[in-house]
């Protein structure tokens, strides 16, 4: 299985700029959510994947800051295994269930912040996962925010 939705030349043109990279996270997670809200799963599964690939890129950046880089992080990977439980890919769901708590355990080994890393992957395996408040990330200048789907 292959978890990639953004084409080369777009992925090195996001990743280029750590800004461009957040203003698209947000922007994809913002239509995503839009689309799941409305029952649009199919939809909004490409959507939270191209955040999730822009979330990983940012995590490996720490940016804007590493909680809320790993609390983006989470939040993709939850919203996406929700898009893909709601069209029953259980495989699709476990795949990237595994992979996303992988990429975690790494930051563990770095010895920074494993607080924060240990509450986004227990959220990864809870049944109703929410990242925790202090960790939530603040969305446009109005002080929205992103909800966490299960």
């Amino acid at each position: 299985m292959n978890l990639k939705f953004l084409c080369a030349n777009h992925r090195q043109w996001l990743t280029s700029d750590t800004q461009r990279s957040e203003r698209y996270w947000l922007d994809w997670m913002e239509q995503g959510c839009a689309l799941f809200d409305s029952g649009k799963y199919g939809e909004a599964a490409p959507y939270f994947g191209c955040a999730y690939e822009l979330a990983d890129y940012l995590l490996a950046e720490s940016w804007p800051s590493y909680p809320v880089a790993v609390s983006r992080f989470t939040n993709c990977v939850v919203s996406l295994m929700s898009a893909y439980r709601q069209q029953r890919e259980t495989g699709l769901c476990n795949y990237l269930l595994v992979g996303a708590s992988s990429r975690l355990a790494r930051e563990l080994q770095r010895d920074r912040n494993c607080q924060v890393t240990a509450d986004c992957i227990e959220a990864l395996y809870r049944s109703e996962p929410r990242i925790p408040k202090h960790y939530e990330l603040a969305g446009r200048s109005g002080g929205a925010q992103l909800n966490t789907y299960h």
